[in-house]
């Protein structure tokens, strides 16, 4: 047979191999380095809270401590008629009430959830899936971050599963502050700064994640919110500096992220209403200039490499240790740029804003008195004092390190990926995942398979039966309170039990704690309920809960019947009183 019958009859070459993969298939390969950072997250979370956080109907851990706010205000706002501030829960701390965003409950994911609560079950929770994914999400968004600027699929593993190993996330999560566990949203502005904008089209879409990263974080924490504004501001600057749009475009984002965020911070109530945003304290809660090297937590020594190092007693909020891992990455980094420094103008427009924001967060972080190893070195208090209202609403201003802590962590990491052969570059990578690993202490870790022992129990047989036909729960004295201190304070310190019998039996309640509180009116809630209680007015809608040092003023109203509670005493009044109460319901 001739050649050219040959070719006439020859089959089309063949397709390569990956093009007749599933696109999913090829997805996921394209994408492996993020996925292994975000499984990395997984398996820290499970080694650290453990498979039992994940299951919605599980709540027991969570009646303790700040994780008993977060869960509280999503349940009471599940019985909560819609209002606004969008997110109010009136029958919380009632008659106060408070909001998602006062309880630290992330409101757009409460809102989210809200239409579909009649079908999720009685004691649904999404505490623990939400720390899950922070930390997945931290994985995903490095390790993204690292294949934007050209690292290998291992590389972007590594520095991936070296942010999920963040002390300074982890310790949020020890610190049960569920909704400051949302650091993937620094990580990503931070990253966004490094990233080359090739192209008009890659400047835009910066832009755009810029804007809605303040949408986004503008209804999960408003501290976290306040860095993220600043860092998408700066991520304007550095798009304007680019070149690759007119200036105008990048001017009106910026514009248009302020705009975002303080409407959102009225539609959520965090500005606009009665309850006050600032509180005391401001220069207790911040960080030493040893934060980075400092593996000194609130609880315990999270390196078991090196040793505690000084501090004052509030400063675990400014808490910035980078790990071993993470120092010696930034360390090494910093010798490679010593060494050979860049002369690219572009390089320095990508760093230059980032730096100059995060170094100035970081000085706001030291607050008024700067310390190292917990020892004052400077008073910048008459700095700060013509502008003490508005920061003082940011007292743990410690927590501003975090940009900073960020920018060392993830950006250490990436410059020797760039500056690196690929193998070097790798192996390297690797070696400081391995010696992260080795130095973070976890701490007992898997808290969410303690028992839960009475906090997270029914109501009684008893107080059930006594809440038939009534609406509201009261604790006397009542303990209300927020995070500076302001409300009232005598009652039981086991309020969280209380607090979800309540929900349970569909009351509202009076107790509870949030982030801010408006303590002129409870103080006049509260001496309106001892003046009501002093004068035998009770209301017969109320169950109410006594500390035995107060029972006494019950008993002796007439109608009211009191048996014991449970370490308390459970009264009612049978009969409605000849003047209804106007406080104390």
């Amino acid at each position: 047979m001739s050649d050219a019958s040959d070719s006439s009859t020859a089959l089309p070459p063949a397709a390569p191999a990956s093009s007749r993969r599933h696109p999913f298939v090829r997805w996921c390969d394209e994408q492996q380095g993020p996925l292994l950072a975000a499984l990395a997250g997984l398996l820290t979370f499970l080694a650290t809270l453990g498979a039992g956080a994940l299951q919605p109907g599980k709540i027991g851990w969570l009646i303790r401590d700040d994780f008993s706010q977060h869960l509280m205000g999503w349940l009471y706002f599940r019985q909560a008629p819609l209002g606004f501030p969008l997110g109010s829960t009136p029958n919380y701390i009632h008659p106060l009430g408070t909001s998602l965003g006062y309880t630290d409950s992330m409101p757009w994911v409460g809102l989210l959830l809200r239409p579909l609560s009649p079908l999720l079950p009685t004691t649904f929770q999404y505490v623990g899936p939400w720390l899950c994914l922070c930390l997945m999400l931290q994985g995903a968004a490095a390790a993204w971050v690292a294949q934007r600027l050209g690292a290998s699929k291992q590389q972007q593993a590594c520095v991936g599963a070296l942010l999920v190993l963040s002390p300074t996330l982890l310790s949020r999560m020890a610190l049960s502050h569920v909704a400051l566990c949302t650091h993937w949203p620094l990580v990503l502005l931070v990253g966004l700064h490094l990233i080359p904008q090739s192209d008009a089209r890659a400047a835009r879409q910066a832009l755009w994640l810029a804007l809605a990263l303040c949408v986004f974080t503008a209804g999960i924490h408003p501290v976290i919110a306040v860095m993220t504004l600043p860092l998408a501001i700066s991520l304007c600057v550095r798009t304007a500096l680019e070149r690759q749009l007119p200036v105008k475009v990048p001017l009106l984002a910026a514009v248009a992220c302020v705009a975002a965020m303080l409407g959102l911070f009225f539609v959520f109530g965090y500005l606009g209403t009665r309850t006050p945003v600032g509180a005391g304290g401001f220069g207790e809660f911040s960080a030493d200039l040893n934060t980075l090297f400092n593996p000194h937590g609130h609880h315990y020594n999270w390196s078991r490499l090196l040793p505690l190092l000084p501090r004052l007693g509030g400063q675990y909020e400014g808490f910035g240790y980078l790990g071993a891992g993470g120092l010696l990455g930034a360390l090494l980094a910093a010798v490679l740029l010593a060494r050979k420094p860049t002369p690219h103008l572009a390089l320095w427009r990508r760093w230059l804003p980032v730096s100059v924001l995060s170094v100035g967060l970081a000085f706001f972080a030291l607050s008024w008195r700067v310390t190292f190893l917990g020892e004052d070195v400077a008073d910048l208090s008459a700095l700060y004092r013509p502008v003490l209202p508005w920061v003082e609403a940011f007292r743990s201003s410690g927590r501003f390190i975090w940009p900073l802590y960020y920018l060392v962590l993830l950006g250490g990491a990436l410059v020797l990926a760039r500056r690196l052969s690929p193998s070097r570059a790798t192996l390297l990578a690797g070696l400081l995942l391995g010696l992260q690993v080795m130095d973070l202490n976890l701490g007992d870790g898997r808290q969410a398979n303690q028992g839960a022992g009475r906090w997270g129990t029914p109501p009684s047989p008893e107080l059930t039966s006594a809440a038939k036909g009534r609406e509201h729960l009261v604790l006397y004295p009542p303990q209300m309170h927020d995070s500076s201190g302001r409300g009232c304070r005598a009652g039981p310190m086991d309020y969280h039990r209380w607090a979800y019998r309540a929900y349970l039996l569909g009351l509202t309640f009076n107790s509870g704690y949030v982030t801010r509180l408006d303590d002129a009116r409870a103080q006049q809630y509260c001496l309106g309920l001892d003046a009501d209680i002093a004068a035998g007015r009770l209301d017969s809608r109320t169950v109410y809960l006594s500390i035995p040092a107060r029972v006494a003023q019950l008993q002796r109203i007439p109608g009211t019947r009191c048996t014991p509670e449970d370490g308390l005493w459970m009264c009612v009044h049978d009969t409605p009183s000849d003047a209804a109460p106007v406080t104390g319901r």
